[in-house]
């Protein structure tokens, strides 16, 4: 039987995998379009995220609260949480709108089908998923990362096998880069950015889970295993887009692409690994909500369900677009004041001060 802190993982992959990480354009835009340099990227998100989820559900287990609402005022300072937990909330609930949108622009990208479909059986599945409580979402979680995890890693073991051949029988640079978005000129700024909105998505959304934990070391390893898997995952999307070359970057879901060029089952069974991605993220993002409005599910579900449909129909490209840079460059400040909170926590510690 698997672990509490391998669920607490899973969540936590869960809260962060979706529309578009498991397509691949996340790590097209924020990694693999700065070349070699945009590895180092990778290396300060997968140290952010473990960072900062091991601390934080720590932090939650120990409190045993599982509004992050209380833990932002402990991190961030009364005045700040009350921001936050505003900004917070409207993006948990905006990242709702984006998965949507992104499965409509899926199914009819991979199967035809209409992009109502897509929305409507997503948000189906994710409410009442959500409406399991922490059993639905722990659930939905433990059922689907492991089939994105294993379909990506298999898909970015591909692409450095493409790369390993180019790199004995080419002086190119396999590890090429395109123009960056004007929003993220440097490689640096690119990883913080993406370590920023993620964290302060991911996070916010597994905190009432990571309360009910039984130990903190349950909630710590949580932690740790979650951003670990993170970081693999970003890893192979960006070793299977190098392995593609530049025609992969045509694509708004390039990994589905590549899945498909190779072979077209595979094309459709990864589609539904995103399409499941999309799941876990709704799921996770509509308990986090309910929670921290302090209603019960049901009628307040439909109705959060309902506003993010409305903001579905802007379309996923431009919700990404618009909002992902935005709430990452605001966390940005989240992440810096929450870690200088467990540092001055730590350094009161080892003096034997009281905090």
């Amino acid at each position: 039987m698997l672990g509490v802190q391998w669920y607490m993982a899973a969540t936590y992959v869960g809260a962060v995998v979706g529309a578009g990480f498991a397509s691949g354009q996340e790590a097209l835009t924020f990694f693999i379009t700065y070349g070699a340099r945009g590895c180092l990227g990778i290396l300060i998100t997968i140290v952010g995220f473990v960072a900062m989820g091991a601390l934080n559900f720590a932090l939650a287990q120990e409190l045993a609260d599982g509004s992050y609402g209380r833990i932002l005022e402990i991190t961030c300072g009364a005045s700040w949480a009350k921001y936050y937990d505003i900004v917070i909330t409207c993006f948990l609930l905006a990242g709702v709108g984006v998965m949507l949108a992104g499965a409509g622009s899926l199914v009819f990208q991979q199967w035809g089908l209409p992009p109502f479909f897509g929305v409507v059986f997503t948000a189906c599945v994710a409410g009442f998923s959500s409406m399991g409580g922490i059993k639905g979402v722990f659930w939905v979680n433990a059922l689907l990362v492991p089939g994105i995890f294993i379909s990506t890693v298999g898909l970015g073991i591909r692409g450095l096998a493409q790369l390993w051949t180019m790199i004995q029988y080419s002086e190119a640079n396999v590890l090429w880069g395109t123009y960056p978005t004007p929003l993220v000129p440097n490689w640096w700024l690119a990883g913080i950015v993406y370590l920023a909105y993620n964290s302060m998505l991911g996070i916010a959304a597994c905190i009432p889970l990571a309360a009910g934990l039984p130990t903190r070391r349950h909630a710590l390893l949580g932690g740790i295993v979650g951003g670990v898997v993170l970081g693999i995952l970003l890893l192979a999307s960006s070793f299977a887009i190098w392995g593609e070359g530049l025609a992969a970057t045509e694509s708004p879901l390039p990994m589905a692409m590549i899945a498909t060029r190779a072979h077209p089952l595979m094309g459709s069974l990864y589609g539904i690994i995103i399409w499941s991605a999309m799941i876990t993220t709704a799921a996770t993002n509509l308990f986090a909500v309910t929670k921290r409005l302090g209603t019960t599910p049901g009628l307040a579900t439909g109705g959060l369900l309902a506003i993010a449909f409305i903001l579905s129909l802007m379309g996923f490209s431009s919700l990404i677009g618009l909002l992902y840079p935005f709430f990452g460059y605001l966390g940005g400040l989240y992440v810096a004041q929450t870690l200088l909170y467990f540092g001055r926590r730590w350094w009161f510690q080892v003096l034997g001060k009281d905090r």
